[in-house]
């Protein structure tokens, strides 16, 4: 599927998602951005205000210079994806 095709369904389904660069570490220099919709939370440690759970889709694209989020991203996986937010 394209990126396209990934974010009409979202909207279609009124899922709120985001861009964020680099969900795995090791592509990020693949050059696309990857998808992030929440859809869940647990107990946060104390130095931490959340623990959101989300689904990542990962993208793939052409090399880029800067990271983007382009239409013709490929999806290549989607993953479960705890993340840490408001830390010290």
């Amino acid at each position: 599927m394209t990126r396209e095709e990934v974010e009409d369904y979202l909207k279609a389904n009124n899922a709120s998602f985001y861009h964020m660069c680099c969900v795995k570490a090791k592509r990020s220099s693949d050059g696309a951005y990857d998808d992030l919709t929440r859809i869940g939370q647990e107990d946060a440690p104390w130095f931490c205000s959340q623990n959101n759970i989300y689904i990542a889709f990962l993208f793939a694209g052409p090399k880029r210079v800067a990271t983007t989020a382009d239409p013709s991203d490929k999806l290549t996986s989607i993953e479960l994806y705890p993340y840490l937010e408001g830390c010290l």
